[in-house]
């Protein structure tokens, strides 16, 4: 039979991370899933000279029944940008038990925010971790604006979320990868389709509920290229914008990457002519993808601002071409 602990890397009373996780809990009520509150292990600050009297029996006690579960699901808040310090200390005792505390066991991560981003930076970090600490990561799942996303009084999330989470968690009961498909090739396959124009697959490559940050990460006056993008809506809304600004006439991908967990990362360079000012805009750029359920749910693209700003000034003569 199932055991599966869940349980969420926070000491805050009130910790939304931990709300989600009992969401969840509430969503598979037979499911053999077991909440823990971390919160009851009062652990001191982990220090060799306080492990050279002895690991604390609260850190034993802690081990030993993650040691009879079959599986976790964790939870865990962000904190600029790394996993609280809560839950470091945390890992930091059980490891010195066992350095391969989950037991090669299944894990499914998540993560809540009141922001956008849900804390995926972090849990980014933690899917590149949990290997080390002997989980079988199985998935990952980030929830931005948690306040607005979830039902206080019912303790679950609302639709859409909660049917997207609820698919997410039953395939990782039924021992489903969802990590499967290969995060790169979506990259790639978003690329491909930019190239040729095929705007209608580009689109359909972004998540229904994709987060879009293009060079800077504030809302966007109407019409501006520039700013945030929320949903697969305005996904064609970003790619008419880059062409009502810019004629491209190179683009060059040098490299896609998988940089752990869910994030892909590319780089390249291009050469845009500016129609407003008809001056070229030459650049490297970066993009960040964050891969779910084979879709990009968050795209973030950097480029030379200083070199755009260049080419948008109308104080010197354009190109002949």
């Amino acid at each position: 039979m199932k055991k599966i602990i869940a349980f969420a890397g926070s000491n805050n009373p009130d910790s939304i991370n931990e709300k989600l996780v009992k969401s969840v809990i509430q969503e598979f009520p037979d499911s053999g899933i077991e909440f823990i509150d971390l919160k009851i292990f009062e652990l001191p600050l982990y220090s060799q000279a306080i492990e050279g009297i002895g690991v604390p029996e609260a850190a034993k006690v802690l081990f030993h029944k993650m040691n009879e579960a079959t599986g976790f699901i964790m939870a865990s808040p962000e904190h600029n940008g790394l996993p609280s310090a809560f839950l470091k200390n945390i890992v930091d005792w059980l490891s010195r038990i066992d350095q391969q505390f989950f037991g090669n066991k299944p894990i499914f991560l998540m993560s809540t925010s009141p922001g956008s981003t849900g804390g995926r930076s972090h849990l980014d970090l933690l899917a590149r971790l949990v290997g080390r600490w002997g989980g079988n990561l199985m998935g990952t799942y980030s929830l931005g604006n948690f306040h607005k996303s979830y039902n206080a009084e019912e303790g679950t999330l609302l639709e859409p979320y909660r049917a997207e989470l609820k698919h997410k968690i039953a395939m990782f009961l039924a021992g489903k990868d969802d990590l499967q498909k290969s995060k790169v090739d979506v990259v790639k396959a978003y690329f491909d389709a930019f190239s040729e124009g095929r705007t209608t697959d580009v689109i359909q490559l972004f998540h229904p509920h994709c987060y879009i940050v293009s060079v800077k990460e504030e809302e966007r006056n109407e019409g501006a290229l520039h700013g945030t993008y929320h949903g697969r809506e305005e996904v064609g809304e970003f790619l008419s914008n880059i062409s009502n600004m810019f004629q491209t006439k190179s683009f060059l991908v040098k490299e896609v990457c998988s940089s752990g967990g869910s994030l892909v990362l590319a780089r390249g360079s291009f050469s845009h002519l500016v129609r407003s000012t008809g001056k070229l805009f030459n650049s490297d750029w970066v993009q960040l993808c964050w891969i779910q359920d084979g879709m990009i749910k968050e795209y973030r693209f950097y480029e030379d601002s200083a070199a755009l700003i260049a080419a948008m000034e109308n104080n010197t003569p354009a190109l002949e071409l």
